[in-house]
């Protein structure tokens, strides 16, 4: 029999673990044929999602919990949860019941047809916030731009892993992960199954508009350089500027006999010049910061506690 492990990361979703819990067990009991377990990667919650899941634990055996010292993010979440799967596939969701447990049926049966990767694909967003609704389809449209359509456009975490994809991106040092990213670079025989994604079953959304600014850029400069290309056209049409206002200056002045303008021009121009030499530090210091952030070597998660 195949076995396989749900991993689902999980910070202060009390309001929705017991609904989340239920709607698993039902799924899987329509899955005769696989030996399910689910990993719970309790991501340093602070409200009573802990005690939930060590009550549920005691119903049903399946249920692993993997306690981490503090909050990782989603990604420090689902890593963990990949470092300790053992199955022959793995599919990673999220807790809030926006990723409906119902579509692992489908996924089986897309990995059964050969398929080493089966993804979630948002057809429609039921509810949510329209800006970041708006925001996500800009995200999906810049990064497949900068990347030559690498990644399929509004692909969500939840999807189904064949256990050598697992093996592979655990074997992956980076800090810096993008779990999505990660997936798609991989390669190997992949698949999407569109659905509607509904509002949350219960609670607030977790990741305010840092933390998704935050995964959006680390998606963009963990894989695109194009960034960095963009530096450089900067650079050269900078100095092609300030060519020509040297130019004009000198004809101004030898030529037409004029007085070059007063401080304003040239007040504004260096403004000009500034803003676009700090734009180019600051893309170039994103760079830095995640190699330094690879060369201090940290683990992404840290456990505290594993509940088997």
């Amino acid at each position: 029999m195949k076995k396989i492990n749900v991993v689902v990361p999980i910070y202060n979703e009390h309001e929705v673990l017991p609904e989340l819990i239920s709607r698993l067990q039902k799924v899987t009991s329509q899955c005769k044929e696989y030996d399910f377990s689910f990993i719970m990667v309790e991501n340093g919650s602070v409200d009573n999602s802990l005690a939930i899941l060590k009550e549920k634990k005691k119903d049903d055996n399946r249920i692993k919990i993997l306690k981490l010292s503090r909050n990782f993010g989603c990604d420090g979440g689902i890593t963990a949860g990949l470092k300790y799967a053992d199955a022959d596939a793995v599919i990673v969701m999220n807790a809030d019941l926006q990723d409906p447990p119902e579509l692992i049926l489908e996924f089986t049966k897309k990995w059964e047809q050969g398929f080493d990767v089966v993804y979630g694909k948002i057809k429609k967003r039921v509810g949510g916030n329209f800006i970041r609704n708006m925001c996500s389809s800009l995200f999906y449209f810049i990064i497949n731009s900068l990347t030559g359509g690498t990644f399929p456009r509004n692909v969500s975490d939840f999807r189904l892993m064949d256990k050598k994809v697992v093996k592979v991106i655990n074997s992956m040092p980076e800090n810096n992960r993008f779990i999505r990213g990660i997936v798609a670079w991989t390669g190997f025989k992949q698949s999407g199954i569109e659905f509607e994604r509904p509002d949350r079953f219960a609670g607030k959304p977790k990741a305010g508009f840092l933390e998704v600014y935050r995964t959006a850029l680390n998606g963009i400069f963990s894989f695109s350089y194009f960034p960095l290309k963009i530096t450089t056209f900067i650079g050269v049409f900078m100095s092609l500027v300030s060519f020509v206002i040297m130019l004009l200056f000198i004809t101004l002045f030898f030529v037409h006999g004029r007085e070059v303008p007063g401080h304003s021009s040239v007040i504004v121009t260096m403004t000009f010049l500034f803003g676009m030499l700090f734009f180019i530090l600051g893309v170039i210091g994103e760079y830095i910061a995640r190699i330094y952030d690879e060369t201090k070597n940290r683990p992404n998660f840290i456990v505290d506690e594993e509940i088997f």
